[in-house]
């Protein structure tokens, strides 16, 4: 706290002298009651020289007073001569104190010369003052009190009453009666703007605060720092742009702020001083201020939450940034390494490059972050990245299991990004930077463990190949980082396939593994890991049906130095007939697979699989020669080809007999065939049964095995392989066809009754089609025909015609099937004489004559013209027999020759109906003439009804003779 009195400037002392020697020239006031000097109008002096002003002495000048007090009688002057000498006994001590600080120096003189002075002056407050000031230097407080006291309660208008209130509050400050000196302080403020207000506005802060009253106290602070830096006004300053004394108010100020906060709750309560008009400029100094009050006191934690409220609020402001510095600063300083680091992300986050802040901030303020952004950030990095690792350790710990090592894996998985995209963040943010290329590569390898693998493949691909192109200068890590690029797009890859209808970005992904095992080869050849790379980019590319690339990066590692080993040339060679085997290129592929063979043993596993590709290329090379045949328009050029395919077909086995052998020689008999070179063809057909009996090819031959006995007309050796098709083809049409064709070869070889079993085993078997059916039906009657079978043949006569197809064939056959069975009823009924008795042979005659009836009329009913007119000549004859029968009968024995007469009679009545029948049936047949139909049945009715009615149908045929004369 501050004394009573301090000591006047030198420069007040100067202008109390010569106010003291102008005396008696009118100064008789202590106190100007004029306007300021701002308000006096301006004046221009006239130029003067400089002349130096002698230097008077105080004790000199007492001398010079005294004189003058004992030569002068006026009590006026006298009075005004005193209090001169008073106050410049007072400069003289105070001048003696000052020069010599540790001596004791006693005001008693002073004091007394003012005590007189009073004594006669009682209400003069300027005596009054400097009395109080006098007392107050000398030691005597109490007393310097009385006199300050006098001038309160006697003048409230005095212009001494701001400091007499100033220091009587200072004097109740003192003995802890805080409740007064606040009354005092704040009467000091009510008199306006003086010299004391600021100094009284701070000491009503102490004394509030002092009272425990820290609200009221931190309002009046501030209001004092309002003040000091000019808050309200338009240009308002910084701390710095204070002068000593203001700058020192201003810091003891925010340090009992500070006090204060830290009493009504910390760092929180500091907001609820804010005005709706907002902060204020140095609003983020109450937080500093309480903040580092806190780390003085060892209060650490409390100290860096301090300024982290203050980011946390404000984080756009200027100072945000190094507020929070400071936090981190402060925990640091209190050794909390596991605030430290959350501390530091939080700054990261906040302002790196990433943030709000980076985007909208100038170059200076990047700068200024950078400072601690360039280290930080890759100390997070790093942190994040061993926090990583030990986790990903401890996921993999055998005491760990379930959910346990579950949990550390997703954590570590976590820690790898995070770290990941701390490294990001440095190279990004320091692309320049010499640590940048190992960065990012630890950024990739962390990618990798969080299994982004797309990303990694990206950064460890920069590190092989982009560094260098930048900056010209190859990174420690980039032959490392180039073979786990090419890792990682093998890993995005397999994820990338394992996705449905994701084969376009799969095969994106495929190239760039391809490319970057290429590049990797090139870049370092002499890698252990180049040449298995080249050799991966090969079969990506054969993978992709690139085949002319992978020739060409299959030859390249043929010639790679050193040389492949045996397992790698193996697998060049497989790329080499693989690829070539792809572009057509059949010989050179045949080439490559004969060379890979000829290493292999018997019992290699890929043995089998290279023997066929080496089959497979002679075959396509057959195969080739004849697509070109098909092409040939003359019948002759296709044969020299055709027989040089044949020999590449057969050299296929040479190699094994393999299914592609099998499949070789299958196609070298249809060639043969073609060919109609038929020995051979049966030479190689029977070549294939013996090698190949369980071929699923081998039933098919049974149909070629036809075509060629066929060939060599051999009729039923072809029926006997058709036998074995109808028995074994696993397709029920092709049995059916063959069993046919079969009994066909059969009747053709001359084996009548092998062509009726097969005949009749068809037509048991095969009910559909139902036409084919009765074909079989068909020859079978003609066969039992001519085998004299007429039982069997009527058998299968009476199928046909009771068939109900509705084709026009099998009706046909219906009807010709009726019509031979009506042609036997009619010849046994045309065998059947008339004998005595006639009657009981006449009964029988018209029983055939109506079984013959019946069976022509089923014939009638088909409609089929080719036996309707023999139908009906047929039945027209039936009727004309039985009356010719009739006629012919035996006549009974032992009649004269009226009762013949009278026999014959009645013969003939009874035969002239069956005539009269026979005449309208005939007649009939014969009008179908009008339809266009004439056949052999009608001709023969012409001739029955020529003997029948001879006057009408019996004229010999007139030629008319004619000319052409009259044309």
């Amino acid at each position: 706290m501050s004394v009573l009195f301090s000591r006047p400037p030198r420069k007040q002392l100067l202008a109390l002298a010569v106010c003291a020697t102008a005396a008696l020239s009118g100064c008789a006031g202590y106190v100007d009651n004029s306007k300021t000097l701002a308000d006096l109008p301006t004046a221009a002096l006239p130029p003067e020289p400089l002349v130096a002003m002698p230097k008077l002495e105080i004790p000199a000048l007492i001398n010079s007073y005294q004189k003058a007090l004992s030569s002068q009688q006026d009590p006026k002057t006298r009075r005004q001569i005193q209090l001169r000498l008073a106050d410049l006994e007072m400069e003289r001590l105070e001048q003696l104190q000052e020069d010599n600080p540790e001596m004791a120096v006693a005001y008693a003189e002073a004091v007394r010369h003012y005590e007189a002075l009073l004594e006669t002056s009682a209400d003069d407050d300027y005596l009054a003052y400097r009395l109080a000031r006098a007392r107050a230097l000398d030691g005597n407080t109490p007393g310097a009190l009385d006199a300050l006291e006098t001038i309160v309660q006697r003048n409230p208008e005095s212009p001494f009453i701001a400091e007499a209130l100033f220091r009587r509050g200072e004097a109740a400050f003192g003995r802890k009666q805080y409740r007064a000196a606040e009354r005092d302080f704040a009467e000091v403020l009510s008199q306006g703007d003086t010299l004391f207000a600021r100094n009284a506005r701070y000491m009503l802060g102490w004394s509030q605060f002092k009272d425990a009253r820290y609200k009221a106290a931190s309002e009046t602070f501030l209001t004092l720092m309002d003040d000091l830096l000019a808050e309200n006004s338009e240009e308002q300053k910084l701390l710095g742009q204070l002068d000593k004394g203001e700058r020192r108010l201003a810091n003891d100020t925010l340090r009992v702020l500070a006090l204060g906060f830290n009493y009504l709750g910390g760092a929180e309560v500091i907001e609820s001083f804010v005005s709706d008009a907002g902060p204020r400029s140095y609003h983020h100094l109450l937080y500093r201020g309480l903040g580092n009050w806190y780390a003085e006191t060892e209060r650490y934690r409390d100290g860096a939450q301090t300024f982290l409220t203050f980011v946390s609020r404000y984080p756009q402001t200027d100072q945000a940034p190094q507020m929070h510095v400071r936090a981190v600063e402060i925990l640091q300083q209190g050794n909390f390494p596991s605030e430290v680091i959350p501390a530091k992300r939080e700054f990261v986050a906040r302002y790196g490059s990433r943030a709000g802040y980076w985007q909208t901030a100038d170059e200076p303020k990047r700068r200024l972050l950078e400072v601690h952004l360039k280290p930080w950030l890759e100390e997070l990095a790093r942190f994040d990245h061993a926090r990583a690792q030990a986790l990903a350790k401890e996921a993999q710990n055998p005491k760990n299991r379930g959910k346990a090592a579950a949990r550390a894996k997703q954590q570590s998985r976590e820690a790898f990004i995070v770290a990941a995209t701390l490294y990001r963040e440095f190279t990004d943010t320091f692309p320049d930077d010499p640590k940048t290329p190992e960065l990012t590569f630890l950024m990739a390898e962390s990618l990798n463990e969080a299994g982004q693998y797309a990303q990694a493949f990206g950064a460890y691909r920069r590190v092989a190949w982009g560094f260098t192109a930048e900056t010209g200068n190859t990174p420690p890590q980039a032959t490392e980082a180039g073979y786990a690029a090419i890792l990682m797009a093998g890993r995005v890859y397999d994820a990338e396939k394992q996705i449905k209808n994701n084969e376009e970005q799969a095969n994106l992904w495929l190239d760039l593994k391809t490319e970057t095992s290429l590049r990797f080869a090139d870049s370092w050849s002499q890698d252990p890991r180049a040449l298995p790379a080249q050799l991966d980019a090969a079969h990506n590319l054969f993978a992709q049906y690139r085949h002319q690339e992978t020739i060409d990066a299959a030859v390249k590692a043929a010639g790679w130095q050193p040389p492949p080993t045996p397992k790698q040339r193996r697998s060049i060679l497989l790329l080499l007939g693989h690829s070539q085997f792809e572009t057509e290129n059949y010989p050179a592929a045949e080439l490559a697979y004969a060379q890979l063979l000829a290493g292999m043993a018997s019992d290699d596993p890929d043995y089998i699989s290279t023997r066929d590709r080496l089959q497979s290329s002679i075959y396509k090379q057959a195969e080739v020669i004849l697509s070109q045949v098909l092409l040939t328009t003359n019948s002759m050029e296709f044969v020299a080809p055709t027989e040089e395919a044949i020999e590449l077909l057969l050299r296929v086995r040479e190699s094994g007999r393999s299914a592609i052998a099998a499949t070789a020689q299958y196609d070298a008999i249809n060639q043969l065939m073609r060919l109609e070179r038929w020995p051979r063809a049966h030479t190689e057909l029977v070549d294939f049964r013996k090698f190949y009996p369980q071929h699923e090819l081998t039933p098919t031959l049974t149909a070629k095995a036809v075509v060629v006995y066929q060939g060599m007309d051999l009729p039923e050796a072809a029926a006997k392989e058709l036998l074995v098709l109808a028995k074994t083809d696993s397709d029920p049409n092709v049995r059916r066809d063959s069993l046919y064709l079969a009994a066909e070869q059969f009747e053709v070889a001359g084996n009548r009754a092998r062509a009726i079993d097969a005949y009749r085993q068809y037509a048991r078997d095969w009910r559909e089609p139902a036409l084919q059916n009765l074909e079989a039906q068909h020859q079978l009657v003609t066969l039992y025909g001519k085998a004299g079978d007429q039982s069997a043949r009527n058998q299968w006569l009476k199928s046909l015609a009771g068939n109900k197809v509705s084709e026009p064939r099998g009706r046909y056959l219906a009807a010709f099937a009726q019509n031979e069975l009506a042609s036997q009823s009619f010849a046994r009924f045309e065998r059947l004489a008339l004998t005595l008795p006639l009657k009981q042979s006449l009964r029988n005659k018209k029983q055939a004559m109506e079984t013959t009836v019946a069976d022509y009329k089923k014939v009638l009913e088909f409609g089929i013209a080719e036996f309707t007119t023999a139908a009906n000549y047929r039945l027209a004859e039936i009727y004309r027999q039985l009356s010719r029968d009739l006629m012919d009968s035996q006549r009974p024995n032992g009649l004269n020759p009226l009762e013949l007469e009278q026999y014959e009679i009645l013969l003939e009545e009874q035969a002239y109906p069956f005539e009269e029948k026979a005449i309208e049936l005939h007649e009939a047949n014969i009008k179908r003439t009008a339809d266009g139909v004439y056949d052999e049945w009608i001709k023969n009715s012409f001739s029955s009804l020529e003997n029948l009615l001879p006057a009408r149908y019996r004229k010999p045929e007139s030629t008319v003779e004619w000319s052409d004369a009259a044309y």
